[in-house]
């Protein structure tokens, strides 16, 4: 358990949430493994000097990477995204993108004809990347890969990291890393889920083991700072309920961002003591609302299913104490996790198909930022609720 900043160092740790004891959220165990998950605490930290939060506790990341089940590229909503993003770049020399799962930017970046390769430390998903012509090396992001890309491919004049940062256990290690790959005026581009939409939105399910830090923008300001590095842009994106976009650029080849001051003086009206533990009980009571609902359907004959499995289902779930005897099952596109149950609360996860046949009168949509995508997969055939917050959407 830490008892100072893993970022500044400080000693002014808030903790001001805590979600029991879970699983690794994107482990998706069969009956045969039950027995040997792993459950960890869950609470969450505030660090008054540098404005960061973060876990107390760090599970090493080599044991999440190992059979790792999230495919960027069986969601719409992010292919387009990261189709967006490639039209952005397509004027870069060479591309590096950290943590490039199944190859869901490298693809649109090969399509216009972009240079680029990724790094992805997942053996499972990696592959699937390289079988498809993507080439991607299977590897973490640090210093002894980086100079591997460097000595083979030359520097890049963009590396991308989009929802990686926040799951590094060393942020420090992987921008030493970056700095030896990247060219002197490159950029490097960085998409963290914001934690200020975070707690304006009561989205505390997305507080889960995988992800260590939760930067603000003033904790991404002070921790490159110590690199000689500065914040160029950022830029709200839609994906992870609500993100940030950086660049950053070494300070002798870029200048800070003029908007950067005006967005940290709004932020630190949130981010401080009095509203996080505020917003610690709004959790609570929401998730209680969410139990009480889910009980009132089962007493009631309402049959309800789940849609999506994402981490975040994990962190809900587990927290609520909500098993298959509330939630039956839940819907995944992913053919990964089909046939698998999800972690700790071990609700099956299964294909679409099995809507047909159940026919639920309620679905609960756990993957709630694409809601338009999924009502017109599921016809728009059902009453559609959104946990966080808890909003009911009506079939016509």
């Amino acid at each position: 358990m830490e008892t100072c900043c893993s970022l500044c160092q400080g000693q002014s740790l808030h903790k001001f949430l805590d979600l029991g004891r879970q699983p690794l959220a994107n482990k998706y165990p069969k009956p045969s493994a039950f027995k040997d998950e792993k459950f960890f605490p869950l609470e969450v930290f505030f660090c008054e000097e540098c404005k960061n939060v973060q876990l107390g506790e760090m599970v090493p990341r080599s044991i999440m990477f190992e059979d790792y089940y999230y495919l960027s590229s069986v969601n719409g909503g992010l292919v387009r995204h990261f189709e967006a993003l490639a039209e952005e770049l397509k004027a870069a020399r060479f591309v590096v993108d950290v943590g490039s799962n199944d190859g869901v930017l490298l693809r649109p970046l090969k399509s216009l004809g972009v240079r680029a390769m990724g790094v992805e430390p997942s053996v499972n998903v990696s592959k699937l990347a390289n079988d498809e012509g993507l080439e991607t090396l299977c590897a973490f992001f640090d210093e002894t890969s980086a100079r591997r890309v460097l000595d083979s491919h030359g520097a890049a004049d963009v590396i991308v990291a989009s929802s990686v940062f926040t799951h590094l256990d060393a942020p420090d290690d992987f921008i030493r890393a970056a700095e030896i790959l990247l060219a002197g005026d490159g950029k490097l581009v960085i998409e963290v889920e914001y934690i200020l939409n975070m707690i304006n939105q009561v989205q505390f399910e997305r507080f889960y083991l995988d992800r260590i830090f939760y930067y603000s923008i003033s904790s991404m300001k002070a921790l490159f700072a110590k690199h000689g590095m500065v914040i160029t842009g950022v830029e709200p994106v839609a994906q992870h309920g609500g993100s940030l976009r950086f660049t950053l650029m070494r300070a002798a080849a870029g200048t800070e961002a003029p908007e950067l001051q005006d967005l940290i003086e709004t932020e630190l009206q949130v981010l401080n003591t009095a509203a996080l533990t505020d917003f610690g009980q709004r959790c609570r009571d929401l998730t209680e609302k969410l139990v009480a609902g889910l009980k009132r359907w089962r007493d009631e004959g309402v049959k309800v299913a789940g849609y999506g499995a994402p981490a975040r289902l994990s962190t809900i779930t587990n927290f609520g104490g909500i098993d298959s005897e509330l939630l039956p099952f839940t819907v995944d596109d992913s053919p990964l996790k089909q046939g698998r149950t999800s972690p700790g609360a071990h609700i099956p996860v299964v294909a679409a198909s099995e809507l047909e046949a159940f026919r639920p009168d309620v679905l609960v949509v756990f993957a709630y930022e694409y809601i338009d995508d999924i009502r017109k997969k599921t016809g728009n055939l059902y009453d559609y609720y959104m946990p966080i917050p808890l909003v009911e959407l009506k079939a016509p």
